[in-house]
């Protein structure tokens, strides 16, 4: 039996763009823990059996919407609190791109709007960050050239 490649999971990147020309991509410090969910909206229909009107209908889905959204979790890297706050309170889209570090795989880009930007602090520990974003617009997938 073959082993799967499998990667770290520090590997999954949440990279957001400087805004520049060309625009440069980076992961702020201090996430530990990060996540990135696609969904889909639907709606239904009740099919029904037009030879057998009794018998139970199946449900057809139909895809309404599809979005994308995120999160990220870790320690307050005092080098990243500015382009996290500057996000925020701009409540503007940013480009980001979500990559899984592997040279066989590409990424998704969009623009994004951080929605959740929140800071904790317990005596005897470091100040954290729990950050959400979700998706301002398409997502694409890019395949590595």
């Amino acid at each position: 039996m073959a082993k799967p490649t499998v990667l770290p999971g520090t590997k999954l990147l949440l990279l957001l763009g400087d805004a520049a020309s060309p625009e440069v991509f980076a992961e702020p410090c201090g996430l530990t823990t990060k996540s990135f969910d696609l969904a889909a909206s639907t709606n239904t229909t009740l099919i029904p059996d037009c030879a057998n009107p009794e018998a139970p209908a199946w449900e057809a889905t139909d895809i309404n919407a599809l979005s994308a959204s995120g999160a990220g979790t870790g320690v307050m890297a005092v080098e990243s609190f500015t382009k996290w706050n500057e996000w925020f309170m701009s409540a503007e889209g940013r480009n980001m791109q979500i990559k899984l570090d592997h040279a066989d795989l590409g990424h998704y880009a969009g623009s994004f709007k951080l929605t959740s930007f929140k800071l904790a602090g317990t005596r005897g520990n470091k100040v954290t960050v729990d950050l959400s974003f979700k998706n301002d617009g398409e997502v694409s997938w890019v395949d590595n050239p």
